[in-house]
């Protein structure tokens, strides 16, 4: 299965999000390879802290692509799971990388720049369709740095502006707390930045395994619905 997170407007925590999610599949026992196509080496730079500190548990990571549909088929082969972290404005590497997903996260903050990326993207993956191996491209918005409070005024409004430009969204939201930058300098998942006894932030470290949750949910669906219309191929209905 392939995971792409990208976005043309940078700083919306992409790599946050792609290396969290890397970190819990490892855990969770799926053979996971995170790949990085930024040319800033975001995810290069968070593994390279985290194989210098011995944070287990490793996360193999993989740069530079040049075929996209041929890498990502290959490496496909060899892993249960990949996680494309896709840098800002490479709208290639997140055309050809998309063709392939079998699901599309693209993260989104609430400023007004933001969402006006985000449905820009939005609306061209939605071109991809006819083209997916699915016909659809399977590509849902990701709401994050919202304020920290739960169902506030702002990330309300933002989820209304989302649905309303018919956009598909994520029910968790990652809110803006200041762990996630944490973990981004100690190149660790929101859930193993720790306090003296325990997880220092358990709120991040419950939405972030909450949208994994919601990932892996995400991913069973598409599989059961391409077994089913397998099935009806083969049956010739």
């Amino acid at each position: 299965m392939i995971i792409v997170v990208g976005n043309e407007k940078g700083g919306v925590a992409k790599t946050a999000t792609a290396t969290n999610l890397a970190v819990r599949a490892v855990e969770a026992g799926i053979d996971t390879l995170l790949i990085d196509t930024d040319s800033q080496g975001t995810s290069r730079a968070w593994c390279r802290i985290r194989n210098e500190t011995n944070q287990l548990p490793f996360v193999p990571l993989k740069t530079e692509i040049d075929n996209f549909k041929k890498e990502l088929l290959h490496e496909s082969t060899k892993y249960e799971l990949l996680i494309v972290d896709i840098g800002a404005q490479n709208y290639k590497a997140l055309t050809e990388s998309a063709l392939q997903a079998d699901l599309v996260i693209v993260p989104t903050g609430a400023d007004q720049f933001e969402v006006e990326s985000t449905i820009k993207v939005m609306r061209a993956l939605k071109k991809l369709d006819e083209e997916h191996q699915d016909g659809r491209c399977p590509a849902w918005v990701l709401m994050n740095r919202t304020p920290n409070v739960r169902n506030s005024r702002e990330e309300a409004a933002l989820r209304a502006c989302l649905i309303d430009a018919g956009m598909p969204v994520f029910d968790t939201v990652l809110r803006d707390r200041s762990v996630w930058r944490t973990s981004r300098r100690e190149g660790r998942a929101v859930h193993e930045v720790l306090g003296r006894t325990q997880m220092l932030d358990p709120k991040a470290g419950a939405e972030a395994e909450s949208l994994f949750d919601e990932v892996m949910e995400k991913l069973a669906t598409v599989q059961q619905q391409r077994e089913q219309r397998q099935r009806k191929a083969r049956s010739g209905k």
